[in-house]
């Protein structure tokens, strides 16, 4: 049996709104509306670090840069059976993002991944208890792993 396995890393990258709030950075995708609602994130090349490969997805998918990691959340794991077999490794971080940053706008991704070019709209949002996102981007998403945002 041939199993790929892939590493990645994820940036649930939160602010503080005017009201003292803190909100979660979300972005959808304007062209393909049946897209769920996801995080910025990607794939980590080879010799690269954990740590690079978060903060150069998040400036090829939102353009933004100085975000400061505040803890990493751990790593979820999820495997597919089709169209082969593929394990993912998903490190997942906690950044703040400045207060003053947009409170939406679009982005082109860049970079030379299959997303380059594509459109996404960016928004903060503070989650209820309830709130989800797909597969293993919402694995870290609840007021365990980031209270911040349930206080």
């Amino acid at each position: 049996m041939d199993i790929s396995v892939t590493v990645r890393v994820a940036a649930y990258v939160i602010r503080q709104n005017q009201q003292g709030l803190h909100q979660l950075l979300m972005f959808k995708h304007p062209d393909c509306l049946e897209a769920p609602i996801q995080i910025p994130g990607g794939g980590v090349e080879p010799q690269e670090s954990l740590e690079h490969a978060l903060h150069r997805e998040i400036l090829e998918e939102c353009g933004l840069d100085n975000l400061t990691i505040i803890r990493k959340l751990g790593v979820a794991k999820i495997c597919w059976l089709h169209p082969r077999k593929l394990v993912s490794h998903r490190h997942c971080f906690l950044l703040q993002a400045m207060q003053d940053t947009p409170e939406n706008w679009q982005h082109s991704v860049q970079g030379d991944g299959i997303d380059t070019g594509m459109q996404f709209s960016y928004f903060w949002q503070r989650p209820s208890i309830d709130s989800r996102l797909s597969g293993d981007l919402g694995y870290f998403l609840n007021p365990k792993n980031i209270p911040e945002l349930y206080d």
